[in-house]
């Protein structure tokens, strides 16, 4: 990570005429100042963000990637940045509570990253991401995923591990894209059949959650190539191994 960090920090700088509210709070500010407006696509940004005049970061309006490192909380004006396509979190000390409703005028963003955090609820407006593949939501104190989860239709990978969702939506079954569908230690204890229903979908861990019984209609799905089932006790074992195996289907499980 300090690789990628150093990287996105040696952009090529260039001087700036904008007029700022406050002086500079920090000399990275006044290196941020000087970022070279159109050619500046990658940011990290750093806890001390709130400390720095907000317009130093929104001048550069072309910023299509940005990792916020060790930040407690994610800025209202985020939403600004229409060009961007990748949102990454990276914390070990701080955790981000809350996700701001601008974050759904970010319509041309392809990955949302934010594991390991302290995330409880998504916004409503989060579901008008539409051009979303890539949601990872792993380790955060989520409950619920929301039926409008249906309106993500590009979505092609899920991460819910270590979340305390213990349901899903039905409409989740719309999502026609998705391939890679994780949902391992959380609290679900049935999955909808209808995820049979998912033409795309290759690979299923459900490894360390509370289901006793893998639907077998689920087995169906045309393209499902694995399942993680580990730590299960599953009533119905058997049925399902045998089905895997003459599906092809990779299945793991603690015998």
């Amino acid at each position: 990570m300090r690789s990628i960090l150093n990287i996105l920090l040696f952009i090529p700088l260039l001087c700036s005429c904008q007029q700022y509210n406050n002086p500079p709070y920090d000399e990275k500010e006044k290196v941020l100042r000087d970022f070279p407006v159109e050619n500046s696509t990658r940011m990290v940004m750093d806890s001390l963000w709130n400390k720095r005049d907000s317009l130093t970061y929104l001048r550069l309006k072309n910023l299509d990637l940005i990792l916020m490192n060790e930040s407690s909380t994610i800025p209202n004006w985020i939403g600004n940045f229409e060009k961007m396509r990748i949102f990454q979190i990276v914390n070990e000390e701080k955790k981000i509570t809350s996700i701001p409703k601008s974050i759904g005028k970010l319509t041309r963003l392809l990955q949302f990253d934010i594991p390991n955090n302290n995330v409880t609820v998504l916004p409503s407006s989060f579901y008008n991401l539409k051009s979303l593949t890539y949601l990872d939501l792993r380790n955060n104190p989520i409950v619920l995923i929301n039926n409008e989860i249906s309106q993500l239709t590009n979505l092609e990978s899920i991460n819910l591990d270590g979340t305390f969702i213990n349901n899903l939506p039905i409409s989740i079954c719309k999502l026609q894209k998705i391939k890679f569908f994780t949902l391992e230690n959380t609290h679900i204890s049935d999955l909808p059949t209808c995820l049979k229903d998912m033409s795309s979908l290759e690979w299923l861990n459900i490894s360390g959650t509370r289901i006793k019984i893998i639907p077998i209609e689920i087995l169906n799905a045309p393209k499902l190539e694995t399942i993680h089932a580990k730590g299960l006790k599953l009533k119905n074992y058997q049925e399902v191994k045998a089905i895997c195996e003459k599906r092809n289907i990779t299945f793991y499980y603690d015998e």
